[in-house]
């Protein structure tokens, strides 16, 4: 989620995400960016997601297809809205989003 965080935060990256988004895009290259930007990027939250469910950690049925991009997608919610992301962004979605897959999550020690 940090990596992602700042990748999304370098000057022009939001942009280009609404670019893709337009319907007069060229299709190759809308194929590209998914092919290149956010295949990956989902493919590296579902592995972690998976392996999770396989040691137990979250729950074998837990809906990884919604939430692999709730991982990434509320950036972009907040940023529509003008809502600018906390700076512990990362930590609060993981956190939200392994509770919502039944995972626990332990408080630090003091």
């Amino acid at each position: 989620m940090t990596d992602f965080q700042r990748g999304v935060s370098r000057p022009g990256r939001l942009s280009l995400v609404g670019t893709m988004l337009q319907e007069n895009t060229d299709p190759q290259v809308q194929q590209r960016y998914q092919a290149r930007v956010i295949h990956p990027r989902r493919h590296r939250i579902t592995t972690i997601l998976e392996a999770a469910q396989a040691l137990g950690q979250i729950n074998h049925d837990a809906d990884l297809t919604i939430a692999v991009p709730m991982c990434t997608g509320n950036w972009y919610g907040r940023a529509l809205a003008g809502d600018p992301a906390p700076t512990d962004w990362p930590t609060r979605t993981a956190t939200l989003v392994w509770r919502a897959l039944g995972g626990e999550v332990r408080e630090p020690e003091s």
